[in-house]
C-alpha cells in the first residue's frame, strides 16, 4: 500500500540529495513498499510536481519518483509529456538533488545480453525527435550559457556503484558495465528493419526514456547513472510475447529495489567530490 500523499510548500519538503527515478525495472514496487515513509507534492515554477516519495535507509534519506515521473499518482491522470517533464525536472532541481539513479527495461540488441540481465549503460543515441531536447530553461538566465558535453554521458562514479551493487544483488545473472542506448521515438515497438539499423550503428539496447534523462541531468548538473533490465530480445532478433515481460517484472522489481537501496548507502559514503558536469556544461569563457 502506498503511503499517504501530502502537499507541501517547497521549504517544508523532506530533505534528501539522492533520487531513484525508476522506470519499468522497478515499476511502482518501491513506492508501494515499506522502504518509503511518505509521498508529497509541491508547487514548482512549472506547476505541481509529480508525487515524490521519501524514504530512508541506514540514516540516509532518498527520494523516489516512479515510472519516470510521467504519471500523477495523486490524481490517477497522466500529464502531457512536455508538461510532465518540466514538472518532474523542475522538482528535482528545486529540491537540489545531486545524484539520480535511473532505470528501465529494454530490448536486447547486443547478442551478449540475455533475458534477466542488467546493463549499466554509459552512452546513448537519441531518435526521439519529438521530445524536448533541452530543459535548461528551468535554470533561468543561466540557460543561455549552456552547451553540455556528454563524454562521458553517464557519471562513472555512480555507474560503478550501480554495477557493483547489481552484481551483489543479482548473483544469478550477468551485469554488463557500459553499453549504448538507442532511444526510440515511442508509441509503438520498433520494426525489425529499424533494429537492424540500430545494430549497424553500434547500439546495444533499445528503450524509451533513459537517454533523455541522461541528457537532462547533465543540463541541470545532476550526476546520473541507470540500471536497465533486459526484458525481451529487440524486434526481429528473437521471439517473445507479453508473458515474457510480465514474468520478469517481479524479479526485476525485487532486484532493482535491493540494488538501488544499496547504491543510496554507498553514495552517501562518498567523499566530497566535484560533479561530473562541472567541467562539461559551460565553456570557461562563457562564465
Amino acid at each position: 500500500m502506498e503511503p499517504p500523499i501530502h502537499h507541501h510548500s517547497q521549504v517544508s519538503c523532506p530533505r534528501a540529495s539522492i533520487c531513484v527515478l525508476g522506470g519499468t525495472n522497478v515499476g511502482l514496487a518501491l513506492a508501494q513498499s515499506d522502504h518509503v515513509q511518505q509521498g508529497f507534492t509541491f508547487e514548482t515554477a512549472h506547476g505541481r510536481s509529480p508525487v515524490i516519495y521519501f524514504g530512508e535507509i541506514e540514516g540516509t534519506g532518498f527520494y523516489h519518483i516512479p515510472v519516470h515521473g510521467a504519471a500523477d499518482q495523486a490524481s490517477g491522470a497522466t500529464m502531457a509529456e512536455h508538461d510532465g517533464l518540466l514538472r518532474t525536472w523542475s522538482a528535482l532541481h528545486e529540491l537540489q538533488v545531486s545524484d539520480i539513479l535511473g532505470g528501465a527495461t529494454a530490448g536486447a540488441i547486443n547478442p551478449a545480453y540475455t533475458l534477466g540481465d542488467w546493463v549499466v549503460p554509459n552512452d546513448f543515441i537519441d531518435f526521439n525527435i519529438d521530445r524536448q531536447r533541452s530543459i535548461a530553461s528551468i535554470l533561468g538566465p543561466e540557460a543561455s550559457q549552456l552547451m553540455p558535453r556528454y563524454i562521458p554521458a553517464d557519471d562513472p562514479v555512480l555507474s560503478e556503484i550501480l554495477f557493483s551493487a547489481a552484481q551483489k544483488h543479482s548473483p544469478d545473472v550477468r551485469v554488463h558495465a557500459g553499453g549504448v542506448i538507442g532511444q526510440a521515438a515511442g508509441g509503438r515497438f520498433e520494426t525489425a528493419a529499424e533494429i537492424r539499423m540500430f545494430q549497424r550503428l553500434g547500439i546495444d539496447l533499445v528503450t524509451l526514456n533513459v537517454a533523455s534523462e541522461m541528457a537532462y541531468a547533465r543540463q541541470l548538473n545532476i550526476n546520473f547513472a541507470s540500471l536497465i533490465g533486459i526484458s525481451n530480445p529487440a524486434e526481429g532478433l528473437g521471439t517473445w510475447d507479453w508473458s515474457t515481460l510480465t514474468g520478469l517484472y517481479p524479479k526485476f522489481h525485487a532486484e532493482s529495489i535491493a540494488t538501488y537501496l544499496d547504491a543510496v548507502i554507498r553514495i552517501s559514503q562518498l567523499p566530497e567530490r566535484r560533479r561530473i558536469g562541472d567541467t562539461l556544461r559551460v565553456h570557461p569563457d562563457f562564465t
